[in-house]
């Protein structure tokens, strides 16, 4: 990687200077800048020097005094000469809320403020609209008898605030065999009732597309289009969300004690035993499969069976090596169930042995499922459809959005790693992972050049911007590069009328003027050649 700044941090040492006859210099007489300083070097090699300041007529003013300059070291680096474009740093996820009806704010959340679950962003007409975990979106009015991912999706997040039960006025706590499944029942209905309550909602039971707002997880609010007072149609943006991670939840399908079985961080595997209730085990299995009904002797060909099968398979219940993994249920299978049920009853005395396994038995995940963060339930009795655990992923990733110009889309292709400078002058390197495949043109411009929009991902947030919604940004790229050249600081080249360049170097007996043939300028270094790596040059101090 070129060397873009003093590696080591060395400045230059410094030369006194105090005052001398100006006459004992050899060097010619030319100019650094409205001034000359010229310099005689006595024991001890402490330069003395006279300032001679040239006004318009070149008039000298014989005025003494002492200065300090500095002395730097020509050095071999590489040098990098950038083009640098334009950019901001945006959060990677950003996700609009618009209206979903004509109608008035009545209240709205503040940029800056954060959302988590039940949170209620805005309410419309004096009507809130919260905030859900999930990643099926409430798409329909949903209520008694409705059957989909959407009602999963409800009953979720109506369970993890705590609506699947409630507590009496003694303190009883009333178990409503609420559970989180497809079916929109009674119980879900009285859960929708004590939400709605708690909201200031009309208590309908019944869930509008308009009182829910379904996000991955946890958000904070990059940016608020609308006011209190302010009326809205259907589509109006209302705000912008900068979303920070995804949630999800797992769920007990029963009531009574409870004992947990599985523990953070641990990858689900089929057969693994997630908890048990009133001591019988539950049991994981991960299967794409569908799961709505009892697997037992004299059902139909399925999926469901298959998957059981290759559980009982893979835990080596395959009865004297006969027990075929398809989507049959045969005496085979029935067997392997019942030696993998007596096992269990070893353990738990709950396990009913009778070679069907019920829908209660297992729980159902997607491949890759880990477990978060294990709910403790301290007195060890839970109703059905409580949390088992929770699991979360902070996905606040920043991305650079820039574009350039056709010509020069080589520069940023997909995959190319370039510089990202941020205000402070912190340097972070970030990587191309999206180019548009279409141009776009300033409309404030018709007749610039056609642009193409490009997206970098950056492998560090600086902690001075880390808080910040959006921060403009520099991107670098490299246009040239001088490998090992000889370089000197900027300031030490010295015009010298006649159209070229000197450096003013230090010898044994004083200093001399060198010329030398500028290059690459960059980063406050001048690739110079005409003098050697290590010679000593005067700069301004």
């Amino acid at each position: 990687m070129p060397v873009l700044s003093n590696p080591d941090n060395s400045s230059p040492s410094q030369v006194s200077d105090s005052g001398a006859d100006p006459n004992t210099s050899t060097n010619r007489p030319w100019r650094r800048h409205s001034f000359r300083v010229a310099l005689a070097f006595g024991v001890g090699g402490v330069a003395a020097a006279a300032v001679i300041f040239y006004g318009v007529n070149d008039t000298v003013i014989d005025e003494e005094e002492t200065i300090t300059r500095a002395v730097a070291s020509a050095e071999v680096r590489d040098l990098v000469e950038f083009n640098d474009l334009s950019g901001r740093m945006v959060y990677a996820d950003v996700k609009p809320i618009v209206s979903s009806e004509d109608g008035v704010i009545t209240d709205v959340l503040h940029s800056g403020d954060t959302i988590e679950r039940g949170t209620v962003l805005y309410a419309l007409n004096d009507s809130p609209t919260a905030a859900f975990y999930g990643t099926f979106p409430l798409y329909r009015k949903l209520s008694e008898g409705a059957v989909g991912e959407d009602v999963i999706v409800l009953k979720k997040n109506l369970s993890a605030l705590g609506y699947h039960s409630f507590e009496e006025d003694d303190g009883t706590m009333i178990d409503t065999g609420f559970v989180v499944d497809n079916v929109f029942d009674d119980s879900t209905t009285e859960a929708v009732k004590r939400w709605q309550k708690d909201q200031g909602a009309e208590e309908s039971g019944v869930v509008s597309p308009s009182d829910v707002i379904v996000l991955n997880g946890p958000a904070e609010v990059a940016d608020v289009s609308t006011d209190v007072g302010q009326r809205v149609n259907l589509g109006t943006r209302i705000m912008d969300l900068n979303m920070l991670g995804i949630v999800d939840t797992v769920h007990y399908e029963h009531s009574g004690q409870v004992e947990t079985l599985v523990t953070s961080g641990q990858e689900i595997a089929s057969g693994d035993l997630l908890y048990a209730i009133d001591n019988r085990a539950v049991t994981a299995m991960i299967s794409e499969a569908t799961f709505d009904r009892d697997i037992e002797e004299g059902v139909k060909s399925g999926d469901d069976v298959r998957a059981v099968e290759d559980m009982l398979f893979s835990l080596g219940y395959d009865v004297k090596g006969d027990l075929e993994v398809d989507d049959v249920f045969d005496d085979v299978t029935k067997q392997a169930i019942t030696e993998w049920q007596e096992d269990l009853g070893r353990t738990f005395d709950g396990v009913v042995v009778n070679g069907i396994i019920s829908l209660g038995d297992l729980i159902v995940f997607a491949p890759g499922t880990v477990a978060g963060s294990i709910t403790d339930y301290e007195d060890g009795t839970i109703a059905s459809g409580s949390v088992l655990w929770s699991s979360s992923t902070e996905t606040a990733a920043r991305v650079i959005e820039t574009s350039i110009s056709v010509a020069d889309q080589d520069k940023l292709a997909m995959g190319n790693v370039v510089d990202i400078e941020f205000p402070d002058g912190e340097i972070t390197q970030g990587t191309v992972t999206s180019v548009a495949t279409s141009t776009t043109v300033d409309p404030m411009n018709p007749e610039a050049e056609p642009t193409i929009a490009i997206e970098l991902s950056i492998a560090q947030v600086p902690t001075s911007v880390r808080d910040f919604n959006q921060v403009n940004v520099q991107v670098k790229l490299v246009e040239h590069i001088a490998t090992g050249a000889t370089v000197v600081p900027v300031s030490a080249l010295v015009a010298t009328g006649d159209g070229n360049f000197a450096v003013e170097a230090i010898t044994t007996t004083g200093t001399t003027f060198l010329q030398v043939r500028p290059g690459m300028f960059s980063d406050g270094w001048v690739e110079v050649t005409g003098i050697q790596p290590g010679t000593q040059v005067v700069v301004p101090s």
